[in-house]
């Protein structure tokens, strides 16, 4: 019988009845409850912390003595990421008040409860977090919890994070500011990022802060949106500043067929050298003639190469996310091209991230079918999430294109383990590690291109 249940539901006499056993000697219950773990790795105390159950927390806690900051095998999480995740607030504030760390990042990604609490909206949680020692601006894979908070369109987080002093230029990786993220996307679905849009401005956010794509007012220009043109124009953004494609904000607006754009931002644009008629109509007509169109797809080449260079320096050094950034970059300005789906798909992989290794290496292999390496990929994605036998039938597939390719034969014939050990956290930490088959030796399949 698994714990589990009462943990999540509170029932504490349930629980104690089932970890009651007077053969068990002195400790055994502590080990038990601390090998005992789900198909994802979570144990009794994180049920009972999704579940809000601040009675059973406190038994663990205080009467078993398990360690408050016990993470989950599969995602690093601690008993208080779940309790925020969930919005158990008074069990997120026991679990703090008995040392919880509310700076504990999840595995590979670095999340704190904090980057949870500004997701998921409640002041009084994100307060009671800062209150005992939260970090505002700790860096994640999303950025910073403002980061976070912009991408997702959480203005009332934003306000709670800006109102207790997060830096609203703060940027980790190659992520874009609060600012561009907040920006990016907008449509009516996401009308309330408009608010975000003002509160960072005014909080001190720099107009002309540029990403990797450009600037805040590019942003806008691409997306259509007059209002926050104007808005940024008058914060001080700077309509000359050029996007990576060398395009000012005014002839993305063109581009995009964005006329009243065009006409906000062409009386405060320098004229462009290479554009003769030098009008609403004729930059409108430039942006579309052959002679642009082949200025546009040299330039797409040109940061193709660059950001796939990029990519390999930051894999090189290890910093996967980094590399990852810079993959996503490349696939944007080249989408079809097998080689950048193949190196990011390892790049989540080495992030632990098996949904979005699989979903990348099955892009390769879309794209290029008779590729061996995609389906080493995509097999090493499957082991990442325990599917044993796909993963040996993919690599099986793999190995049928280059019978000669010890790697993939060494793969496809690797023995699934028995289906009881899946159990195991040892068996767990061994095989999600997978080390062998997302290694970085670059004579072999598993290079990066």
């Amino acid at each position: 019988m698994y714990p589990f249940d009462p943990a999540f539901t509170g029932d504490l006499q349930h629980f104690k009845d089932l970890l009651y056993d007077p053969r068990m000697k002195e400790g055994m219950t502590k080990n038990y409850l601390i090998r005992m773990v789900d198909f994802d790795g979570l144990t009794a105390l994180h049920y009972a912390a999704m579940g809000g159950r601040t009675e059973i927390c406190k038994f663990l806690v205080e009467e078993v003595k398990l360690n408050v900051d016990l993470k989950d095998l599969r995602n690093g999480r601690t008993p208080l990421h779940h309790a925020v995740l969930t919005e158990r607030i008074p069990t997120a504030a026991y679990l703090l008040e008995n040392g919880a760390n509310p700076n504990a990042g999840t595995k590979y990604k670095g999340r704190t409860a904090l980057h949870y609490a500004a997701d998921k909206g409640p002041k009084e949680l994100i307060e009671l977090l800062l209150s005992k020692g939260a970090d505002i601006d700790a860096m994640a894979d999303c950025g910073t919890p403002l980061q976070y908070a912009a991408t997702r369109r959480k203005k009332d987080s934003v306000k709670v994070l800006l109102d207790n002093h997060a830096g609203p230029n703060v940027v980790s990786h190659n992520l874009s500011s609060p600012l561009l993220a907040s920006i990016h996307g907008l449509s009516v679905e996401y009308a309330p990022s408009f608010e975000c849009i003002k509160l960072l401005l005014k909080a001190g956010a720099d107009p002309n802060f540029r990403g990797l794509r450009g600037t805040p007012l590019g942003f806008a220009a691409s997306e259509g949106e007059t209002e926050v043109i104007l808005y940024l124009l008058n914060a001080g953004a700077n309509p000359n500043i050029i996007d990576n494609l060398g395009m000012k904000p005014v002839e993305v607006a063109a581009l995009r067929g964005n006329r009243k754009g065009v006409m906000t931002l062409f009386p405060v644009t320098s004229p462009i050298p290479t554009i003769s008629d030098w009008s609403v109509d004729g930059l409108l007509e430039y942006v579309h003639s052959d002679e642009a169109i082949k200025e546009r797809k040299e330039k797409k080449k040109e940061q193709f190469l660059f950001s796939k260079s990029k990519g390999a320096e930051a894999f090189n050094i290890k910093d996967y996310f980094g590399a990852m950034q810079w993959y996503t970059e490349a696939i944007n300005f080249e989408p079809t091209d097998a080689s950048v789906w193949s190196n990011r798909s390892l790049c989540w992989a080495h992030m632990d991230d098996g949904d979005s290794a699989l979903l990348d290496a099955e892009e390769c292999i879309k794209l290029k079918p008779n590729w061996p390496k995609g389906y080493y990929r995509a097999g090493a994605a499957e082991m990442l999430l325990e599917g044993f036998v796909s993963a040996a039938d993919t690599f099986y597939r793999g190995w049928k294109l280059n019978r000669k390719n010890k790697e993939l034969e060494r793969a496809f014939r690797y023995q699934s383990p028995k289906e009881e050990a899946a159990f195991d956290p040892r068996y767990l930490k061994l095989h999600n590690s997978c080390s062998w088959l997302i290694g970085t030796d670059s004579t072999t399949l598993y290079a990066i291109c």
